[in-house]
């Protein structure tokens, strides 16, 4: 399915959420994702990270949680952090270092959304991590996102997978 996924169009990364499959997991998936230029993150364990190999870690923001993890990966590894709605959070990882910012807590998708006020100010990528349908999607895009989480329900099998890539990349193209 993820071969699939990947194959239907351009996808920044692949985010394995924590959970007692997520190292074996990881260790599967890397050859694939990067045969596809395609980032490999995993949610909440650097440790994890360093085991597998991966691309890097999306944590929850927290200074501290940054600091150690920056520690154990080094400054090549990708380090992002949700920072749920908190402006101030956003700007605290931007100093430290983070490689991104996301931001949850975000739907219903409306515009005025604190992705416009990060996008319009600072050059950090900005990701809208709530898993967002394509209506969803829109309105972040048009927010200035400059990643964005497709819904879940794109994993429920092996065409809804790609059709979910094909239709985010159209749409994507459609504006950029």
């Amino acid at each position: 399915m993820v071969e699939k996924a990947l194959s239907a169009g351009d996808v920044a990364s692949l985010l394995l959420l924590r959970g007692p499959e997520q190292l074996r997991t990881a260790k599967l998936l890397k050859p694939l994702s990067h045969a596809h230029d395609t980032a490999l993150l995993l949610a909440g364990d650097a440790e994890a990270v360093r085991q597998a190999a991966a691309d890097g870690v999306h944590i929850e923001g927290s200074p501290s949680t940054y600091a150690e993890a920056r520690a154990l990966l080094g400054k090549d590894a990708i380090i992002g952090a949700d920072c749920g709605s908190s402006r101030h959070l956003a700007m605290t990882m931007g100093e430290l270092g983070a490689d991104y910012v996301a931001f949850s807590g975000l739907l219903p998708a409306r515009p005025g959304s604190i992705i416009g006020w990060w996008s319009g100010l600072f050059e950090l990528p900005g990701v809208a991590l709530d898993p967002a349908d394509e209506e969803a999607a829109r309105v972040f895009l048009a927010e200035g996102a400059d990643f964005i989480r497709p819904d879940d329900a794109m994993w429920r099998d092996v065409d809804s997978a790609a059709a979910a890539v094909r239709s985010f990349n159209s749409f994507i193209g459609e504006t950029s």
